[in-house]
């Protein structure tokens, strides 16, 4: 009787769970095995003296796309922009997709902030590839398109998805059906790691003074 209990109970729980592990995202098995200070050596710094900001990004910290689903393939990383006259940081979400198929619209993500309240944000920037071309009068099947996607968030923001350990899912938003939405997730190691990069920019600007 206890046994047959512990069964219902182990299968109820599995059941009751089964929804939210069937839509976590998925990441690479090496990005997952990264760590902060990865992301913190392999942080991209842009310092133009002809640019108001300087950009440090995680962009080469994993340089590989990854498949999500079928027919989409995709790449993330983030970016701190510090403005030169002020000092302000702003941060912005950087995702970039290759997909097979109709071209797509996006104009939103969905989050929870740091309160576990959802959050609907209007993107920044949704810009498409050079897909012109295709289709057209002589190629009329499945094309292979690319948008990049990019939305601003502030420092609370990251450090409260920093301190998810499962990661950041984002999930990001176009047709009202549904259809093409893109779930991904940002590891912590990736947020952590940008903003260790960004304490070492500012120290390392402090001392030059």
């Amino acid at each position: 009787m206890r046994f047959s209990s512990l069964v219902f109970s182990v299968a109820a729980v599995a059941v009751l769970a089964s929804p939210a592990a069937a839509n976590a995202p998925k990441v690479p098995r090496q990005l997952a095995k990264m760590d902060a200070e990865a992301f913190r050596s392999a942080a991209r710094v842009d310092d133009d003296d002809l640019e108001f900001a300087t950009v440090i990004s995680t962009r080469n910290g994993f340089r590989k796309e990854w498949r999500v689903n079928g027919s989409t393939w995709v790449d993330s990383h983030i970016e701190a922009h510090i403005d030169k006259r002020t000092g302000d940081t702003r941060f912005e979400v950087h995702q970039a997709l290759r997909y097979q198929g109709s071209q797509r619209l996006y104009d939103a993500v969905h989050f929870e902030n740091g309160d576990g309240k959802l959050v609907a944000q209007p993107l920044d920037r949704a810009l498409r590839g050079d897909d012109t071309m295709c289709p057209n009068s002589e190629f009329n099947s499945d094309c292979s398109l690319t948008m990049k996607l990019v939305f601003s968030v502030d420092e609370t923001q990251l450090k409260a998805a920093m301190a998810r350990q499962e990661g950041w899912d984002l999930k990001f938003k176009g047709q009202p059906t549904g259809e093409g939405d893109l779930r991904i997730r940002i590891v912590p190691a990736e947020i952590e790691g940008l903003l260790l990069a960004v304490e070492d920019y500012q120290a390392n600007a402090i001392n030059a003074c």
